[in-house]
């Protein structure tokens, strides 16, 4: 309960004036005394406390406090906080996060602020509603819609997107939607710090509607394994946020086969986590590890990793230009530098880019050759010209100069060529030569040139059947065959998900698993993991902030009690009227 109207309070002087009224006010009674010694002894008695005396033979007095009281108490405007409507636009940000799927008794989350954003959309109706999806691209589902019906049907359809939420994205995106005329904003989440708000949000109410409730939770927090000579080897970290001790069974399966290779029991501390290492398992390329426990959170308790010769590193010969290296840094591999004999041992680990012809007669694995060692170039002019090559998927190079060529090689295939001259070339082992020196062209002044790299890179560097790993939801480039079918993506049972015009406009699918992308003919597997902050449950709390421009705000909220106490005040003044009359007035 509070009180509106606090500058009221200098009322209460009035009940003061009367109490001290009564305590001066003159008294007289009339009292029979047989003789001069009982008459002293009463005086002295009627003077012992003539205060209290006042106060406790006067039921006049009684009622006209209570009744003055009563009236400042209404003067005050006590009232009780209510969830009510503030009017105007109404902004609902949903958290599709994977957390949202924790949950007792079969019901989620999620599943819960679904109701609560129902209930609230009913108590506004004809109001408009705008509803925002979080995640790394805030998505608007419905904007300004004031149809009930149509807002409900929407907020049925919401789904978990599985990637981290990203909330602050979502805050900024609904601050310019209430920009100009403010809104009531209701955040549907499991957690957020009241540090997320600005103090210059005058025209916005944030209202966010946290869980409490706290979750016992098992985690894979990570997974991971690698082929040796004497098999493959997985390494498992199982975390337990619970505040008990955890028993269950942890499980590796082939998920290409469908075999399952391990099935064990572990007990994990309160608290704590315990890391779980097996050996000498069967071949295979894809690993699912699963936790089978009894917890109120199931999308972190299955893991899946690939299994395959994937290279992160890059040798870059410490005779090309500084600008080539910077280029295979900017695509995110590790790059060092080394000399022939460096570059001849890790041709079979790393991603080898050199100048000396003689590697691409050595070793098994192809190389980037940019210019050449044992020739000279002539100048050349002309337009730059490409084919449909998969490097050029994403890089157009039709707008690059370049000076001068080396001599081609004329077993291998051009895929681009400087007027009638071979440019770039490729061999049957998969080798991929530039034959000019970067300083004799303009092309780092291109984004191309970082495109071209980045193209070669994930051509060299990955299986041919592996796309790599992806988080939930995800946008990333990835090399595809140009195909008119596009590339199609599928489930690792062969369930139809998806599929993109090509490589360029590739997003990863929103549950965690193994999937597969088939392309041109060509089948490549990828596996799609939850982040590790989606591993995480945390509690929040409900609680409001601001108000809404106009002053509105400043009226809702309240249900206003003082109009009850209206009755009781009159029945008070007829009971003292009462008692005034039946005790006659003095003269």
């Amino acid at each position: 309960m509070g009180l509106e109207n606090i500058v009221n309070s200098w009322t209460a002087i009035f009940p003061l004036v009367v109490l001290l009224y009564y305590f001066f006010r003159k008294k007289y009674e009339v009292t029979t005394i047989s003789s001069t010694l009982f008459w002293q002894q009463s005086m002295r008695e009627t003077k012992v406390s003539p205060y209290l005396k006042n106060l406790q033979r006067n039921a006049l007095f009684y009622l006209q406090m209570a009744a003055l009281l009563l009236l400042v108490f209404i003067l005050l405007g006590p009232f009780l906080p209510k969830d009510q409507a503030i009017g105007g636009h109404t902004i609902l940000i949903v958290d599709t996060s994977a957390s949202m799927l924790a949950g007792k008794d079969q019901t989620t989350l999620f599943a819960r602020q679904q109701q609560a954003m129902k209930e609230l959309v009913t108590s506004r109706e004809g109001e408009p509603f705008t509803i925002v999806t979080t995640g790394k691209e805030p998505a608007i589902v419905v904007r300004e819609q004031t149809d009930g019906e149509a807002i409900l049907a929407a907020i049925d359809k919401l789904a978990v997107s599985y990637e981290h939420e990203n909330i602050e994205k979502a805050l900024e995106f609904a601050r310019s939607i209430a920009s100009v005329d403010g809104a009531d904003i209701h955040i549907y989440t499991d957690s957020l710090d009241r540090a997320a708000f600005a103090e210059g949000d005058s025209n916005i109410a944030w209202t966010v509607h946290g869980s409490e409730e706290e979750f016992v939770n098992l985690s894979i927090y990570k997974f991971g394994a690698v082929k040796t000579a004497q098999g493959t080897e997985a390494i498992i970290k199982i975390v337990n946020a619970s505040d008990v001790d955890q028993t269950g069974q942890v499980q590796l399966i082939n998920l290409l086969t469908d075999d399952r290779l391990l099935d064990e029991k572990f007990t994990v501390e309160a608290g704590k986590d315990v890391l779980l290492s097996f050996k000498e398992l069967p071949d295979s390329n894809v690993l699912q590890a699963a936790i089978v426990v009894e917890d109120d959170y199931e999308a972190d308790n299955t893991a899946a990793v690939l299994l395959g010769n994937e290279v992160s590193e890059a040798v870059v010969d410490g005779q090309l230009h500084e600008l080539v290296k910077r280029a295979f840094e900017a695509v995110g591999l590790a790059v060092s530098t080394g000399s022939a004999d460096e570059l001849l041992a890790a041709q079979d680990h790393s991603i080898i880019v050199t100048n000396d012809v003689s590697l691409l007669k050595k070793g098994t694995k192809p190389v980037i050759i940019i210019g050449r060692n044992d020739k000279s170039p002539t100048p050349i002019s002309g337009a730059v010209k490409s084919t449909a090559d998969p490097l050029f998927t994403i890089a157009d190079i039709s707008d690059v100069y370049v000076s001068a060529l080396y001599p081609p090689f004329t077993s291998y295939t051009t895929i681009a060529t400087v007027g009638d001259q071979p440019f770039i070339q490729r061999s049957k082992r998969g080798d991929i030569v530039v034959l000019a020196d970067i300083e004799l062209t303009d092309w780092p002044l291109h984004p191309s040139f970082p495109l071209f790299v980045w193209s070669s890179a994930e051509l060299l560097r990955s299986d041919t059947d592996t796309l790599g790993l992806f988080v939930p939801n995800e946008r990333k480039a990835v090399l595809s065959s140009g195909a008119t079918e596009g590339m199609e993506v599928y489930t690792v049972e062969d369930e139809y998900v998806t599929t993109f015009a090509d490589g360029s406009s590739f997003m990863a699918p929103t549950r965690p698993g193994i999937y597969k992308s088939r392309d041109g003919g060509g089948e490549k597997l990828f596996a799609v993991q939850l982040e590790q902050s989606e591993k995480e449950l945390v509690t929040g709390s409900l609680y409001r902030i601001g108000q809404t421009a106009g002053g509105e705000g400043a009226e809702e909220g309240k249900n206003r009690i003082g109009w009850l106490l209206l009755l009781p005040l009159l029945l008070l003044l007829l009971i003292e009227w009462e008692v005034q009359r039946r005790r006659g007035y003095p003269n």
